[in-house]
């Protein structure tokens, strides 16, 4: 990867790449990029969890309110999961709607997206015994779709531009190469889709401050809307308001590694072999998505979103001893999921509709 790195520097008209570039290049490359790589990457073995990892509740709540969804408010039984990973998810959702629901079941599709072959393997054998789950590169071939879209924490792992106020002017920071290491060098903010991007959404910075900025983000979003035709469209991931970004904890941004379940500030550092994250922008969701006919049904916190969908139905009583049981195990992991200070505190839920009528009741009264 440094070698790729290098190349993609001296190759660079400048010699310095943005940061974007950066990002995709030791995220995405073919074989050699961190998602692209034939590598676990969620769970004790890999870098990081997410909530679907955690035990089976969280998609079984999910799958519960899908059910919902198609049986009560008219959705269609299609679900398609961007950037579905090793297919984790998508099991514990299939496995819980197979269990208790055999009408939506036979009618069911359930298209797993996700661009990495190697993810798109570990999910054919995961899944390959259920009729109902289809793998694909990208969205291309689902366009008019009636159904339920949703991703978790897809937004956050995507290339990002990142710029600075720096003696009072706007500058970006680039990736560049100084006696055989990577390091950063500021220049004039001059990038016109950075700039469109800071005056269409009133974006001002203070002295020393770091922003990301999403461009690739909304591309991608306003990509998966597109395919939209009727349904809810779903958003987990962890990220901020705009009135969030400026609080003072964040004026250093968001960007940072995850290596080996330690949190790295230095987004230089193991390129190729760590993730790279930043917090995504929930306001500009909400404002494109209105903009393509969205309505927005609500931003919550994960575990309001959890307790709204119905996980404490998966709560069960337990009288055993044994602390590793099946329940004693998924007890412990709702319990984690929807207790103030639990993982879900860093996560929020962003959930759109779209041509559904505004008097259909998104959640149950449980």
């Amino acid at each position: 990867m440094k070698n790729h790195l290098k190349e993609l520097i001296a190759g660079s008209q400048q010699k310095r790449i943005s940061y974007n570039d950066y990002m995709d290049a030791v995220l995405y490359t073919p074989n050699i990029g961190y998602y692209a790589r034939a590598k676990e990457k969620v769970g004790p073995r890999g870098d990081f969890y997410t909530s679907g990892n955690v035990g089976d509740a969280f998609g079984r709540s999910l799958a519960r309110w899908f059910v919902y969804l198609i049986k009560r408010c008219g959705v269609s039984p299609r679900i398609i999961e961007v950037g579905a990973g090793d297919g984790k998810l998508a099991y514990d959702i299939l496995v819980y709607i197979k269990e208790t629901e055999p009408q939506i079941w036979d009618s069911l599709t359930y298209v797993l997206v996700d661009g990495s072959p190697f993810h798109r393997k570990i999910q054919h054998e995961r899944l390959g015994i259920f009729k109902q789950a289809v793998s694909a590169a990208s969205l291309e071939k689902w366009t008019n779709v009636n159904g339920i879209v949703f991703s978790n924490e897809l937004f956050d792992a995507l290339p990002v531009y990142v710029i600075e106020k720096y003696k009072g002017a706007l500058v970006e920071v680039f990736v560049t190469e100084k006696e055989g290491d990577l390091v950063e060098e500021r220049e004039p903010l001059d990038n016109p889709d950075i700039l469109s991007y800071l005056i269409e959404r009133k974006i001002t910075l203070n002295e020393k401050q770091r922003y990301e900025v999403p461009l690739n983000m909304i591309r991608e979003y306003e990509k998966i809307v597109s395919c939209i035709e009727s349904g809810i469209l779903l958003t987990i991931d962890y990220g901020y308001t705009d009135r969030e970004w400026k609080e003072p904890a964040h004026l250093q941004g968001s960007l940072r590694g995850y290596y080996r379940h330690q949190m790295i500030k230095d987004a230089l550092k193991y390129p190729g072999d760590m993730d790279l994250t930043t917090h995504i922008h929930f306001d500009t969701l909400i404002e494109i998505g209105k903009r393509k006919d969205l309505s927005n049904r609500g931003l919550f916190l994960q575990n309001e979103f959890l307790l709204k969908a119905g996980i404490l139905e998966e709560l069960k009583d337990h009288q055993g001893t044994d602390p590793f049981s099946k329940t004693a195990k998924r007890n412990r992991a709702i319990r984690g999921l929807i207790v103030p200070g639990g993982f879900s505190e860093h996560f929020k839920v962003l959930l759109q509709s779209k041509n559904l009528a505004d008097d259909v009741k998104v959640f149950p009264e449980w």
